[in-house]
């Protein structure tokens, strides 16, 4: 039976993150990575084909985060990231069939025409809103609805949270999901005034101000493909990480703890820490605590089918000069809103071709990940067509489909997670990292697996 300091359940960033912590804080431990699959990176993957760069999944990172920085410092990386265009910054809702621009400033928020002037109006009586809501946990909808009314919180904070967790306002946790933005309302009561006292605040201190969800950011991804910081992890820790090692389950053993995997192998480990999906994590640790299952099996997940497209850039009709666009669920279209990727990111296309990122599916459409290629690739291109207006199928696509893409941090998500650390207190040496539980984006992964590697002595 092989013997660990500590083990990695998890190959994807989370878990990586952890291993390159470790090795820099003591490269005395010894270490292992176990990874189920043939390949690291988790929901991260690049594909080169035919001079196009498909993502799999997440497309990068916002650069606000100095830890995530610091990381691809560490990990050699600095000179080849790569940051959004910064003329691709106009994003734009689909309103009644056409796409709008969201306004950025409070003059082009007036003139805009992504509400009615009623709308507008309700917006601009935000000071004047209700107070805190009535229950500790409130959803993302009923917040934006007794601040904004519900126009804007079906076009302008709908969308916005399909694209970012693929998931319902009406059901998401305000205070799980946007923690600074909760806070806020707790200190100042209006949101307008809280974001006017920041920026003063900001001014006199010589900073930037960011918005009500937190500071700002570009996005950034690695040359080429997001994929490329993962194969610089492999590149320097290969020797740590055992690939195609599902583990089954884990047990006690006096102060030690049993990892099992699928060949009958044992390893018994001082440390562990878990980087798998919660439902992963939920199997692998139902013979050390039923309950620490069950409180990991309460978090769901909403599948994502992403569908990357390459056309001929003379076939687009619309122009391209942007991010992409959402698409509320009033509009009742399937597709949840597309990247421009080849306006974001340079030499992700062929010259003079265009790529587009397309989502499809949420939590509002769990249906729509047991179609058929045929019939993913039907629904996007005819959506594309009604929006952007395309004269000619595309040269090239790829589906990537994630069963359980992106976890929901629902109503009472801060609840589930005092049960699970009540459970994990009941434990020494065991921690857990991942998206399920603190944040979604890559920065809350790498920022939980840094605070756990950091509470290792030498």
């Amino acid at each position: 039976m092989s013997q660990l300091d500590v083990a990695i359940i998890g190959g994807g960033i989370s878990g990586l993150s952890a291993l390159h912590y470790l090795r820099q804080k003591n490269a005395g431990l010894n270490i292992r990575l176990f990874e189920s699959d043939s390949r690291p990176g988790g929901t991260i993957g690049t594909d080169f084909i035919d001079g196009y760069s498909f993502d799999h999944g997440p497309n990068g990172f916002l650069d606000r985060e100095p830890l995530t920085l610091q990381l691809c410092d560490e990990l050699g990386l600095t000179d080849q990231l790569e940051r959004a265009n910064e003329n691709a910054s106009k994003r734009f809702i689909l309103r009644k069939g056409k796409l709008r621009e969201v306004p950025m400033s409070p003059p082009k928020f007036l003139s805009s025409d992504i509400l009615s002037l009623k709308g507008k109006l309700r917006v601009m009586m935000e000071p004047l809103s209700s107070s805190l809501g009535d229950t500790e946990d409130e959803s993302l909808y009923d917040f934006a609805k007794r601040h904004m009314g519900i126009e804007a919180a079906d076009y302008l904070i709908q969308p916005m949270v399909s694209g970012i967790f693929g998931g319902l306002a009406e059901r998401l946790s305000l205070k799980s999901c946007f923690p600074i933005m909760a806070e806020m309302e707790k200190e100042y009561g209006s949101l307008f005034k809280a974001m006017i006292k920041k920026s003063n605040k900001a001014k006199t201190e010589g900073k930037k101000s960011g918005g009500p969800g937190g500071p700002g950011g570009r996005l950034t991804s690695v040359r080429g493909g997001l994929y490329g910081i993962i194969e610089r992890f492999v590149e320097l820790y290969s020797d740590f990480i055992q690939l195609d090692t599902p583990v089954k389950s884990i047990s006690r053993e006096d102060d030690a703890y049993l990892i099992h995997v699928e060949n009958s192998q044992t390893i018994k480990t001082k440390h562990i820490i878990i980087a798998t999906p919660s439902y992963i994590t939920a199997e692998i640790t139902k013979q050390l605590s039923e309950s620490l299952s069950e409180s990991l099996s309460k978090i769901d997940y909403a599948p994502i089918a992403v569908v990357c497209q390459g056309y001929q850039k003379s076939n687009i009709k619309h122009s391209l000069d942007g991010f992409g666009f959402l698409v509320p669920k009033k509009e009742n279209l399937r597709i949840l809103g597309s990247i421009w990727t080849s306006s974001i990111f340079a030499e992700r296309t062929p010259k003079d071709c265009v790529q587009f990122r397309s989502m499809v599916g949420g939590d509002g459409d769990h249906e729509s990940i047991q179609l058929s290629d045929a019939d993913i690739l039907s629904t996007v291109e005819s959506d594309l067509d009604a929006i952007i207006g395309i004269k000619a199928p595309p040269e090239i696509t790829s589906i990537y489909r994630w069963k359980n893409g992106i976890p929901q941090y629902k109503v009472g998500h801060s609840e589930v997670m005092k049960q699970i650390e009540a459970e994990l207190g009941k434990f020494e040496n065991i921690y857990i990292s991942g998206n399920a539980y603190y944040g979604i984006g890559l920065n809350d992964c790498v920022k939980q697996s840094y605070a756990i590697a950091h509470k290792f002595t030498k």
